[in-house]
């Protein structure tokens, strides 16, 4: 009898509409079944964002929240950015973005204390309202840091449509949540990182080979674009040079875009390319697409263009132009992701040069050889026609114009035609 007494109170528990609770299920099986779940993250192949949203999902087996959400402490410690959902409002993940001590969500960042309101959390004056999360619809709220060796990683959110106050074991349950949590969120972000580098270095050594190759120019800044946009997971990556009569103008870009590619000159000092180009400093803006320097807002909007990444192309102390990076979603540059850009500004700006400086040597070849065979030939029209050297070269110049042929091939002729006599 006392079995189904049991039963039948448990069942009342699963029917009561009264708060919920997390003992409906022995807290040791809970934080066992949590700490196996969170263990095969750490060994996932999915992405952050993935593996991160498994994570929360997972914790729905101790905590019976409505939604959950991880930020993460990004932009050299000022930002809180939405990184990971509970499979709710994934259109949020790297838009919704909170600056340290706003809302509840940067209060707790900011004092690295958990915050509990377990009804009308709308109604406390930190309360930061995001129509996107239609958050009218929710009574309780839990926010708690993650912390790793007192080090601040980001926030993690717990919402209820229903008030919710936990219980001390739902207290205990909850600490160790953020625990493990942060031991995953550390593992995997070492593991970016990791990751990260290791594309950066190989990104780096393709662009050495390429400009130590013998690709032409051409082939060489389309392979840096598309090396540079893998590398930064950008969805538009182009290499600017600096004409003097023109001003910036596109040599290479991976977009297919036709109207990006036919986009217009920028003048020095214009834009933000041009601001980069006359300062010669990097400059990153987190949405084009609102910045009054931007010059090309309606192109940003149709080709989904928002933030920007645009450093100079140095040799020595000298810009000759700019490389772009764009991300169809806010994005905070790093001080690292900037040097590693900047590193690869710097070594197409060295290509430019050296194929430049090439290509001069070649064309001052090619003229002192030109020069070289209208000289004999002028001797020749000399000796032969009894005339002065003058003479010999309007004679060459008036055959140029008359035929449209260059004065360098009718020497060429001339000189034909005289080792021929000899020959004979």
């Amino acid at each position: 009898m006392k079995k189904d007494h049991d039963k039948d109170g448990l069942r009342k528990m699963e029917n009561n509409p009264s708060l919920p609770s997390l003992m409906e299920k022995d807290p040791l099986f809970k934080e066992l079944d949590l700490l196996r779940g969170l263990l095969r993250m750490m060994h996932s192949n999915g992405s952050l964002e993935e593996t991160l949203g498994q994570a929360l999902r997972i914790s729905r087996d101790i905590l019976p929240f409505d939604c959950a959400f991880i930020y993460f402490l990004e932009g050299e410690g000022h930002d809180l950015v939405l990184r990971a959902t509970s499979n709710i409002y994934p259109q949020a993940v790297g838009q919704v973005v909170l600056r340290m001590g706003e809302g509840v969500t940067g209060w707790v960042a900011r004092e690295m204390s958990p915050v509990i309101i377990s009804e009308k959390a709308w109604a406390d004056p930190r309360f930061k309202m995001f129509q996107v999360f239609e958050e009218e619809q929710y009574e309780a709220f839990l926010s708690l840091p993650l912390v790793v060796k007192d080090i601040l990683l980001g926030v993690v959110n717990f919402q209820f449509r229903k008030p919710f106050i936990p219980s001390d074991d739902d207290l205990e349950l909850l600490t160790l949540l953020t625990q493990e949590l942060s031991l995953v969120i550390h593992h995997l972000l070492l593991f970016e990182d990791a990751r990260k580098k290791a594309r950066q270095i190989e990104a780096l050594s393709q662009v050495s080979q390429s400009i130590a190759s013998n690709r032409y120019l051409e082939e060489i800044l389309h392979l840096i674009v598309t090396v540079t946009a893998e590398m930064t997971n950008s969805n538009l990556c182009s290499i600017m040079i600096h004409d003097p009569e023109e001003g910036l103008v596109i040599r290479a870009t991976q977009t297919l875009s036709q109207e990006y590619r036919s986009k217009p000159p920028i003048k020095i000092g214009e834009s933000i390319s041009g601001i980069v180009f006359r300062d010669a400093t990097p400059i990153q803006v987190e949405d084009v697409q609102r910045d009054p320097r931007y010059s090309f807002k309606d192109l940003a909007r149709k080709e989904n263009l928002v933030s920007l990444l645009s450093v100079p192309m140095m040799i020595k102390n000298r810009a000759i132009g700019v490389i772009n990076v764009y991300t169809s979603q806010p994005h905070h540059f790093s001080n690292d992701e900037i040097k590693v850009l900047q590193s690869v500004a710097n070594q197409a700006a060295i290509a430019w040069e050296n194929t430049g400086l090439l290509q001069r040597n070649l064309e001052m070849e090619e003229a002192l050889e030109s020069r070289k065979k209208i000289d004999r030939a002028k001797a020749l029209l000399m000796k032969s026609n009894g005339i002065t050297e003058d003479e010999a070269y309007r004679l060459l110049q008036k055959k140029s114009m008359n035929i449209r042929k260059s004065m360098k091939e009718i020497a060429e002729a001339i000189l034909l035609a005289h080792d021929m006599k000899i020959d004979t």
